[in-house]
């Protein structure tokens, strides 16, 4: 019985569609789908489907830089960061491109930090170095073990 009314069903739906104008538009969906995930579009709104909590960021960075943070107003926020990455600092009035110091083996780390972790980053600010500054980024994934796949520490 199912299969009877599956097959009448089909070969009424055939009958009445033109295949050019379903095959087009059967392309173009797949083809914006495609574009779509490739772009991130649609990975984020799988990722917030489920009901897991959000995480709070705190708004201290859990950092030990060798200064202030690289900052662009004289604040001592890593506002003259990109995320976790050192880009400029404002110092004695003069903005200064920087630079991970990589004294360390990687130069950045990371420090576990209530739902998340912050990616921290050590800064040499100048050409010489004239000074030193810090850079630091929240992340509420789960922490990167350094045995992981990734290879090590962000």
């Amino acid at each position: 019985m199912l299969e009877r009314t599956t097959r009448l069903l089909s070969e009424n739906l055939v009958r009445t569609m033109d295949r050019r104008s379903f095959l087009r538009r059967a392309g173009g969906t797949a083809f914006a789908g495609v574009a779509a995930l490739a772009a991130g579009h649609l990975v984020p709104a799988l990722a917030s489907a489920g009901s897991a909590p959000t995480a709070i960021v705190p708004e201290v960075p859990s950092c030990a830089p060798p200064g202030p943070y690289c900052n662009l107003n004289g604040i001592n926020e890593p506002n003259g960061c990109l995320g976790g990455t050192c880009f400029q600092h404002l110092f004695n009035g003069q903005i200064l491109q920087c630079r991970v110091n990589y004294f360390y083996q990687a130069g950045c780390w990371t420090t576990a930090s209530g739902n998340g972790y912050w990616t921290c980053c050590d800064c040499d600010c100048g050409r010489p170095r004239v000074t030193s500054c810090g850079c630091a980024q929240f992340n509420a994934s789960p922490v990167p073990r350094p045995d992981g796949p990734t290879g090590g520490e962000a």
